[in-house]
């Protein structure tokens, strides 16, 4: 007994939150470097891949100059990124609102709510978790900005005219330096873009 009450009195309780928080931060961490190091391979190869499709492909390059053919597969390649980053952003808080449903018992299940997947995720966390969104506010904003570049990409692949949100996508596409329109309509994405929005949600989540 008097063991036990000493090694009571000198070992730390265990806070069992501050560990269920750097688990998922250390995981997210992860998947985001994992983003980065894809984006750097994935350009840094591309010379490579060019010769060989050189080779391979000579018919339906022909007429294409260098800059064409980089432009065609790298903005292919940077799309993809940003609609898996926003795809692991929202997978990330869905995942979270599942855990402590798990873990507090909420009465009120994530499915429940209506709406968009991470407004929806934002909800219950706010609602259920109380967690307090004023303080990455101007990062949750940065993220619904990425939500308007995923979407258009996904639903009308780049094509802001064929989007229900022209207006917005434009006005973003204006005021950000790493985004431009080609022929006044399709999202062209510039690397800094990619490691922006990386950042952002390592940031946020963090």
């Amino acid at each position: 007994k008097i063991l036990n009450n000493v090694i009571k009195m000198t070992l730390p309780k265990r806070d069992n939150n501050k560990l269920f928080a750097k688990i998922i931060k250390r995981q997210a961490k992860n998947r985001l470097e994992d983003f980065r190091e894809y984006t750097l391979d994935v350009e840094s190869k591309f010379n490579a891949d060019k010769k060989r499709l050189d080779r391979s492909y000579d018919d339906a390059i022909n007429g294409l100059s260098e800059c064409e053919i980089r432009e065609i597969y790298v903005s292919m390649y940077r799309k993809s990124t940003i609609v898996s980053v926003y795809s692991f952003l929202e997978n990330s808080l869905n995942n979270l609102c599942r855990n402590l449903c798990a873990k507090y018992g909420y009465p009120v299940t994530l499915v429940d709510l209506k709406g968009e997947r991470i407004v929806r995720a934002k909800d219950y966390l706010e609602k259920l978790a109380k967690v307090d969104f004023s303080i990455p506010n101007g990062k949750w904003s940065d993220l619904q900005t990425l939500n308007k570049i995923r979407n258009c990409i996904v639903h009308c692949e780049g094509d802001i005219e064929s989007s229900k949100s022209t207006f917005q996508i434009q006005n973003i596409v204006n005021n950000n330096s790493n985004l431009s329109l080609k022929d006044d309509r399709h999202i062209k994405i510039e690397r800094e873009y990619v490691d922006f929005c990386i950042t952002k949600t390592e940031d946020f989540l963090d």
